[in-house]
């Protein structure tokens, strides 16, 4: 199932990064911020904040989209349960 569940996210995200890349990118270039502020490059903190900042929004909605998929794939679907009118 694992396969199965990594292949329709691939197949979802369609040649988009998976969250785990994204979260790479985001920690290397959070790397570079830091050794800019180091050497007090004002231009390229400004830069490199704006590129974290990206990063971490691109991780944040491909792992929303990911867990959607995967609870999708083990929710249950209509007709599974039978629920009593009686709670």
């Amino acid at each position: 199932m694992i396969g199965d569940t990594d292949s329709l996210i691939e197949e979802f995200l369609d040649g988009a990064p998976r969250a785990e890349t994204w979260s790479k990118l985001h920690e290397a270039l959070a790397l570079r911020l830091e050794a800019a502020r180091r050497e007090g490059d004002a231009p390229q903190i400004e830069q490199l904040e704006q590129q974290v900042a990206a990063l971490a929004q691109e991780e944040a909605i491909t792992r929303f989209v990911e867990d959607s998929v995967r609870v999708t794939l083990v929710r249950p679907r209509g007709g599974e349960f039978d629920f009593d009118d009686e709670f």
